[in-house]
């Protein structure tokens, strides 16, 4: 099976070796390349992958936006992030589909984080916290509160999501309400890549609230630092990387992963 993550940068991603893990606990012969694709060029590359034989994609940065635009269907996931992670090959072009979310999920399960009737505080505003907001609402959370300097792009994103069971409201840093008492913190700014962090109060958050970074590597570092100034656990993402991969794997194989082995590895 010829599978492949577009992306450019790509040449960092763990995917094919991700992917190689689980194909071979499968026992399947899979083939997982990265292709660089600048924005703007990933119709063409498509076309080409799909004439060698490719059945099966990963999307990152900077082409989610434009993969969801080429596809023929797409999961309410992939609508609703308005962006798609994962392009599975089907008769008559591509399905999107958003793995974020279910794997955000699946990795808060596997640290013991449940998200029923949680108070859940979510810095940014950007496109890897549409991609998740879908699947933390399915969990059933008591309030999801959006923040980010620009506001009116919070609300934008919040009213997106109206719809759906559960509260999502937005504001500014300056608007959080102290005593607010939020016991679930994540954080899914880029703030991280050029070593920065949002500015965290403690008189947000309850005395024993968990955060989480969408980001892992050095793109974690500050915000794990400003945890710990805090006293509160925190956890990087490198486990939602890994627990998305199996959901992108078993859309393209139909092979569910036991992803322990894969978090072990990946750990060390």
């Amino acid at each position: 099976m010829k599978l492949a993550v577009f992306g450019h940068p790509v040449a960092h991603s763990l995917s094919p070796r991700i992917h190689g893990m689980f194909a071979e606990a499968a026992g399947l012969a899979i083939d997982y390349d990265r292709i660089d694709c600048p924005a703007g060029q990933l119709a063409g590359k498509l076309r080409g992958f799909r004439a060698r034989g490719g059945l099966g994609c990963n999307l990152t940065v900077p082409l989610k936006a434009e993969g969801l635009a080429l596809a023929t269907h797409a999961s309410r996931d992939a609508q609703q992030a308005d962006a798609c992670n994962t392009l599975v090959a089907s008769e008559d072009g591509w399905h999107a589909d958003n793995t974020d979310g279910a794997g955000l999920v699946a990795d808060l399960d596997r640290i013991g984080v449940g998200l029923a009737n949680r108070e859940v505080l979510v810095l940014g505003a950007g496109g890897a916290v549409a991609g998740i907001l879908g699947p933390l609402l399915d969990r059933g959370p008591q309030h999801i509160c959006l923040v980010n300097r620009d506001v009116s792009r919070a609300e934008r994103l919040a009213a997106r999501f109206a719809g759906q069971d559960g509260v999502v409201e937005a504001c500014g840093y300056d608007a959080i309400p102290a005593g607010a008492a939020f016991d679930l913190l994540l954080q899914g700014t880029s703030l991280g890549h050029h070593g920065g962090c949002p500015p965290v109060q403690p008189q947000w958050l309850a005395t024993d609230a968990v955060a989480y970074d969408l980001n892992y590597g050095p793109a974690y570092a500050p915000f794990a630092a400003r945890c710990s100034e805090l006293g509160i656990a925190c956890h990087p993402g490198l486990g939602m990387l890994i627990e998305q991969a199996a959901v992108a794997f078993e859309l393209f194989t139909g092979a569910r992963s036991d992803t322990g082995p894969v978090h072990a590895a990946l750990s060390r």
